[in-house]
């Protein structure tokens, strides 16, 4: 992980991440994820998204897209994983992108497409529980008012995260108790 080789257009760091994500990326007994193995898994997911400059990536289906926002999934489970996750900063932008609301977005429709959006959904409601992480999103331009769209156009399970991830970051508008 430390020492990244690119192949092929292929970070060998991503997948040593992403084995590494899966034996102890929940954080169960001590074990912590480093920085660089966060952002490796991270940097794979954004890929896929970078449309002029990564060809190969960015032409990814939903299905290809979700197994590497999975790894996103199971790190954001760790508090520790998160603050090395707030650090990396396509974050948020990556992950409203995995919710592929809009229209003209490419993977719309697609085989995994539905998948993609509740578990990009989930982790953004993963990190709205956590202190940074809603500060995060809260700071974001487009965060809430995405989220909010969501709501609107989401899968039913995407649309309850959704609304979940602004009940937290939208403190000011709960009902106060009498």
């Amino acid at each position: 992980i430390l020492n990244d080789w690119a192949y092929g257009a292929s970070s060998l760091a991503a997948y040593a991440s992403g084995a590494a994500v899966a034996l102890m990326g929940r954080n169960e007994g001590g074990k912590v994820l480093r920085h660089e193995a966060v952002h490796a898994v991270l940097r794979r997911l954004h890929a896929c998204f970078q449309h002029e400059h990564n060809q190969w990536h960015s032409n990814a289906p939903a299905k290809g897209v979700l197994s590497h926002l999975s790894r996103v999934s199971i790190m954001t489970i760790s508090d520790a994983n998160k603050k090395h996750m707030l650090r990396y900063e396509p974050l948020i932008d990556t992950l409203l992108e995995c919710l592929i609301i809009n229209e003209d977005n490419p993977r719309k429709g697609q085989d995994g497409a539905d998948q993609l959006q509740e578990v990009s959904a989930a982790v953004l409601h993963e990190l709205s529980l956590y202190g940074p992480g809603a500060a995060a999103l809260r700071s974001h331009p487009d965060a809430v008012k995405t989220l909010r769209k969501l709501c609107e156009v989401g899968t039913k399970v995407s649309m309850e995260r959704g609304a979940a991830a602004l009940f937290e970051l939208e403190e000011d508008k709960r009902p106060q108790p009498v």
